[in-house]
Order: structure tokens, then sequence, then C-alpha cells
């Protein structure tokens, strides 16, 4: 019998019309172009029968819930074209972002309260496929020094019972995802925290989602019931004189964030905080090479207003 391989995979994913009803994403519209996929068929919770019998032994465990989750990176730059979405951006919206798109000029991606997009993820393994509903996550940007800038999502999914199905053709889709510029001096401009424009090696965003699974009489659901973003970053430590960080993070002190990468103004991103919403926490002393940097951990407040602690936009400027 022939072994299945594990080079042979294909995710696919397309948002639901209605939650938890398969829309049937196909290779060709709804294939993503994925690395580093990594897949759990099948979660579950169980019960002890806790049975009194007349020897030792394990208890029979009675399954009450199962799911399934998949994780997978996405190389991070914008469609190619101003204000078109990238091929990716159904999965920010079950990721509770909203989506703002500006014709010819912008799409923009940022928190929501509540409501979110839900996707059927489909997930080829050599001819096994395995189906996700209602699924929703969460997600993280990696950005550093010559390397690939990526974005990682983490779906869980309502479990339906695997089939066997021959893989698709998804050639004609992956044409919609465009080459990504590695993070270099000519690819990405200096990031600007708190006022201070400097070198960086590395950069981390994660979106905080909550994802929970519900699974009552009369109720079966994936929901995101609260966030909280955070991240880190490496810079070149400056002198006290030019930028105290330190003081900064003493005080609590919030301000603003710009991350950018992209040479090319259709394929370029922003990762920033536009009002004060960016908190700097336990900077400290690391090494580059023999130079000082500062690393830090990052935490993104929302305003009064909320959802609006920070935002990925795909523009020119």
């Amino acid at each position: 019998m022939p072994a299945l391989l594990t080079e042979n995979v294909i995710t696919l994913a397309k948002v639901e019309a209605t939650y938890g009803v398969d829309p049937t994403p196909t290779g060709a519209a709804d294939a993503m172009v994925t690395s580093e996929v990594k897949f759990m068929p099948l979660e579950m919770k169980t019960v002890s029968r806790k049975l009194d019998k007349p020897n030792s032994g394990s208890d029979q465990e009675l399954v009450v819930d199962h799911w399934a989750m998949i994780e997978f990176s996405i190389e991070l730059a914008g469609s190619g074209t101003l204000g078109t979405a990238p091929k990716f951006g159904h999965l920010l919206r079950a990721c509770r972002c909203q989506e703002v798109i500006v014709a010819t000029t912008s799409v923009t991606y940022s928190p929501l309260r509540s409501s979110t997009a839900s996707l059927t993820v489909y997930f080829y393994m050599d001819g096994n496929l395995h189906k996700l509903q209602g699924a929703r996550g969460t997600f993280t940007i990696e950005v550093s020094s010559q390397n690939i800038p990526y974005i990682k999502f983490k779906f869980t999914g309502i479990w339906t019972t695997p089939i066997a199905s021959a893989n698709p053709t998804v050639l004609t889709n992956w044409a919609g995802f465009q080459i990504p510029d590695p993070v270099t001096f000519d690819n990405t401009p200096t990031p600007t925290l708190h006022g201070y424009t400097g070198v960086y090696k590395a950069f981390s965003f994660d979106a905080g989602n909550n994802v929970q699974v519900f699974n009552n009489p009369g109720e079966r659901e994936i929901r995101i019931t609260s966030h909280a973003a955070k991240g880190s970053i490496s810079m070149l430590a400056p002198p006290l004189g030019t930028k105290d960080f330190f003081t900064i993070a003493r005080n609590a002190t919030l301000g603003t964030m710009k991350i950018q990468h992209g040479p090319t103004t259709t394929t370029r991103w922003f990762l920033e905080c536009a009002a004060n919403t960016c908190q700097i926490l336990n900077p400290k002393y690391g090494d580059d090479q023999g130079r000082a940097m500062i690393e830090a951990n990052l935490g993104f407040v929302p305003t009064v207003a909320g959802n609006d602690e920070w935002q990925l936009r795909f523009a020119a400027a």
C-alpha cells in the first residue's frame, strides 16, 4: 500500500454565507499559498465514565466535544493592485478584523468588537480531505531582517468526517499571490516607535484573539470572545540623550508606532498605531555583533472609542 506523502498538501479557504454551511471552496478560486502548515485533524474533550468495578484499570472516555485546527504561514505582501484586497484578506476577516476598501487607494484591516466572518477550510493530505466549518481564528506577523515577512494564521473549526478526495488543481489561483520582498535595507524603511526612527532587526505582532469552542444543546459555534494584541521589537539602542525607552516604559507612556515594508507601492504594507496606543514593556539590552540593542515587548491599548489600537494597511503611503 503506498504511503501518503506529507509534501502533497493543499489548503483551500472560503467565506461562509451562513455560519457553518459549507460554501464548497475550489482549487481554482480558493487555494491558499501556504508554508509550514500544521494540521490537527481531531481535537477532543472527553469525560470519564468513572464506573464502579471489581478490578483496576482505565475507564472508557466518552467524547463530549470535538473540533479541528489548522496553522499555516502566508508571505505578507499586498495584492498587486491598490484598493484590491490581498488573496488572504478573507482570512483576516475570519480573525475578527474589519476590512475597509478605498477604491484604487488602500485596503485597511483593524480589530472588530464582536461580529466576524467565518470560513470553511479544506485541507487535503495526498487524497485525504478534511473539512473545518465555521472556522475562526487569530494571527501573528513576523518580520525579521534578511528574511521573508510572514503572516501566520491559526484557525479552529467544526469537525466533519474526513473523506477520500483527489487533490484539486490550484495553479490558476496562485497567480493572485504576489512574490514577497525580503526584509532588507532596500525594501524596508526604518520603523518609528514613540517618535523615534531607528534601525531594527526583528518585529513581531500578535492579534491575541481568544478563540473558544462552544458546544451546548442548541449551540455549536467557534467564537472569538475577546482580543488583546501584543508584540515585540529588537532595535539598535540609541543614546539615552536621544531616546530614553526605559523611562518611557517606567512611566507607562503610550505612543505611536509605524512599521512599513515594500519598495513597490502596489504590494506595500504598513502596521501602525496612528493614535497613542502603543506601550513599551520590559525593555532590556541585547547584542548584535557587538552593538547594543533594545529588546522590548509591546502592548497595544485601545482608546475609549475602542478597536483602534492597530491597523494593517495596504497602500502606497
